[in-house]
């Protein structure tokens, strides 16, 4: 059996930050001694994104904390969310010898950081394509999803599944998934993202029109007749809107916010209901919103361990008196996975001690590095009585 390496250091214990662990410049004293683990940590600290950088720098801090080892430093420097930042950033820990960087969370800020060999970087992108070798990519990335879904397709035997996702966004995603031998989609769709022309055309792949049609003819055929269970069928009818089954037992929807709620909703309005077909959508994180939205009920997503991140939740609330960014739990891990490394090789880090075959498992869940990609192995949930439902 594969021996998984489990570096999960969450205490639950309350602390007081001590702002002494953490490096805002670039003190020689520190950065001299071959003792310490030194750690940039490249986030946008300003701008448009401060937001969830703050939340994620918290979250390293959080994890620092509950390592208490006074050896391990981080060095936070502010890209501001663009290349141009995060590549003179990164130089600046070249220059201060500093081997691994946290960060940066955007794809678009890796473009030049592949430059800077003597440094390994572990970036929150969910991308798969055109990552730097000398990048990790953490995110929870399209295939981790897919093959959480392969494994649950295959529990509920679902055989004919519907890819949907529209045609001027995620066109690299929904193209990486359909060529995938992972999933074998029935149909692909790609459809308008103007929210008004998306009844229509969800109206068009479920035969929605045809299906009308059917009952109304139906209907008049047994409006004819005199015999009781023909009755019977006719009041029954009365009370649908369309007759016959779709010609497909799942749906894949690769959206995101208030699109995807247009989408879900003109299935229904299709009268396409989530008790006959299975619904998915990728690259959700626990989103409470979704709980008032009956078009959203019993959808299915793939996802980190839900339990494990109330928990981290709840440390960071009680710590920082704020809600985290759900996606900040993934820094804290990639702290934790990056003293585990150092702490087991006496006090050395070496990149190659990132792409473990036997895979780690974090607080987010079990994972294993390969190819400069995270593979996450995720769980599945569904959206039920205003809860977030384990199914798989």
């Amino acid at each position: 059996m594969k021996k998984i390496i489990t570096f999960s250091i969450l205490s639950y214990l309350l602390f007081t930050i001590n702002s002494n662990a953490i490096n805002e410049g670039s003190s020689e004293n520190n950065l001299e001694n071959s003792n310490f683990l030194k750690i940039g940590v490249l986030l946008p600290l300003s701008g448009k994104f401060q937001g969830i950088g703050e939340s994620f720098l918290k979250a390293i801090q959080l994890a620092l904390y509950d390592i208490s080892n006074e050896d391990v430093k981080i060095y936070p420097k502010d890209n501001k969310g663009n290349a141009l930042n995060s590549y003179l950033s990164a130089k600046e820990f070249e220059e201060q010898g500093i081997k691994i960087v946290i960060g940066p969370i955007f794809f678009e800020n890796l473009e030049r950081l592949g430059e800077i060999n003597k440094i390994t970087f572990i970036s929150f992108t969910n991308q798969t394509k055109d990552i730097p070798k000398n990048t990790i990519a953490f995110g929870i990335n399209i295939e981790s999803q897919i093959d959480a879904l392969k494994k649950y397709f295959n529990e509920i035997k679902v055989s004919k599944t519907l890819l949907l996702s529209p045609k001027s966004e995620f066109s690299y995603q929904s193209e990486s998934v359909a060529k995938k031998d992972v999933l074998k989609f029935y149909r692909t769709y790609s459809y308008d993202a103007n929210p008004k022309t998306i009844t229509g055309e969800i109206e068009k792949i479920t035969r929605y029109r045809e299906r009308k049609k059917d009952l109304e003819r139906r209907i008049k055929i047994l409006e004819k007749s005199d015999l009781y269970k023909d009755k019977n069928e006719l009041k029954k009818l009365k009370q649908m809107h369309t007759l016959g089954e779709v010609n497909f037992d799942s749906v894949v929807v690769i959206d995101f916010g208030e699109r995807l709620k247009s989408v879900l909703t003109s299935f229904m309005f299709s009268d396409v209901s989530s008790n006959e077909v299975n619904f998915f959508t990728l690259n959700q994180w626990f989103d409470e919103t979704f709980f008032n939205e009956n078009a959203l009920q019993n959808l299915h997503f793939p996802a980190i361990d839900f339990d494990n991140l109330k928990k981290f939740k709840k440390k960071y609330l009680d710590t920082f008196g704020e809600e985290p960014s759900q996606v900040s739990i993934l820094a804290y891990d990639a702290l934790g996975l990056i003293y585990y490394c150092w702490f087991n090789n006496d006090a050395q880090f070496k990149p190659d001690q990132l792409y473990n075959k036997n895979g780690f498992k974090g607080l987010h869940g079990e994972f294993i590095i390969k190819d400069n990609l995270s593979k996450h192995q995720l769980k599945i949930y569904k959206v039920s009585d205003k809860k977030f439902i384990k199914v798989y």
